[in-house]
Order: structure tokens, then C-alpha cells, then sequence
């Protein structure tokens, strides 16, 4: 249901298209709530049946007619509501298929468990790179908004900027002690 919510917080903002969805999603929660656009598409069905949100189809002459979804009052109650209960869900718990891999790691050799690291340490760097692009983001879709709504934004780019370099930092102690017990394993034999 969070997806849902995600998109009422947005057309809470103004009214926008699927594909406005999409590309907000893309350019400022994908850190942290991943959505694709079939699923976003999706969940602007369900929400219109039940009257959260409403869309009007404009027609284009330069392009295929689009449908511009507001969100209405019944939505506006909803996602405040939403917002008013608090974390919801535990903050702490997440899943991560590559975190159970390195629990598992155990049962292959220390350097195939360090280069598996080295990729994710790179796929990190690249996504930190990626994230230097978020402060132009905001000051583009934060131009009509109050200073205290572009707050909470930066709040969220802070947390990812701060989690994805302790992700490299911790990958660079990993794959130094993969290492280090490599050499050892070597010296053994």
C-alpha cells in the first residue's frame, strides 16, 4: 500500500500524469522505494476506483493524449491519515538478497566472496555518483514549493548520500579481511 501512498504524496503536490509519476519516482524515491512505471500505472487504477484520486485526459496535438491524475479530498484524508501514524512498518527490517548472499558466503572461496564485494563497493560508488544529481532534482521540482516541504526532501538525500558511503566503507573492511584471510589461506598451503 506505501506505493499507493507515494503517489497520493505527490499529487498532493499538483496534479500529474503517470508519466510525471514515473519520472518523480525515478529522479527522488528510488533510493529508498523502488517503483516501476507497469506498477505505478497500476496502482493510479486502483486508486481512481477508489475515488483517492481523479484523472482527466488532455488532448495533445503534437503528441498522444495523456490523462492528468489529481488527487481528490477522500485521497487528501487518506494520505494524511497515513502520514499522521508514524513509521508504520519497522524502520530497521528490510530485505536484501545480497546481504543473505554474504551471510552464505562462507560456503565458497574468500576471493569470489571478495570480488562479489568489489562489484557491489563499484555499483555503490556509480549510485553515489548518480545521487549528485539529486540537488538540481530538488531545486527543479521544489521551485513552487515552501522551503520546509524541500527540507524533508533533502532529509531523504542526506540519508541516502550517508547510507550508500557506509555500504562502500563497509565493503572496503570486507574485502580487506577477505584478503588478509586469503593471504593466510596461501601461506598455509
Amino acid at each position: 500500500m506505501s506505493l499507493a501512498f507515494g503517489i497520493l504524496g505527490f499529487l498532493n503536490y499538483g496534479p500529474m500524469s503517470g508519466y510525471d509519476l514515473v519520472k518523480s519516482f525515478e529522479s527522488s524515491l528510488q533510493f529508498f522505494w523502488h517503483a516501476q512505471s507497469s506498477h505505478i500505472y497500476l496502482e493510479l487504477k486502483k486508486l481512481e476506483n477508489k475515488g483517492y484520486i481523479s484523472g482527466e485526459t488532455v488532448i495533445q496535438s503534437d503528441r498522444p493524449n495523456k490523462k492528468v491524475f489529481s488527487i481528490t479530498e477522500t485521497g487528501k484524508r487518506a494520505f494524511m491519515d497515513w502520514l499522521a501514524q508514524g513509521a508504520g512498518e519497522d524502520a530497521t527490517q528490510f530485505k536484501s538478497a545480497f546481504l543473505m548472499k554474504i551471510f552464505f558466503g562462507g560456503n565458497m572461496p574468500p576471493d569470489q566472496s571478495a570480488e562479489m564485494l568489489r562489484r557491489f563497493k563499484t555499483d555503490c560508488e556509480a549510485y553515489l555518483e548518480k545521487m549528485d544529481a539529486a540537488p538540481e532534482s530538488i531545486k527543479y521540482y521544489g521551485s513552487n514549493k515552501e522551503i520546509y516541504q524541500i527540507m524533508y526532501w533533502q532529509f531523504t538525500v542526506e540519508f541516502g548520500h550517508c547510507f550508500i558511503q557506509t555500504c562502500i566503507e563497509w565493503a572496503e573492511r570486507c574485502i580487506q579481511k577477505l584478503e588478509t584471510l586469503n593471504g593466510q589461506t596461501e601461506k598455509e598451503e
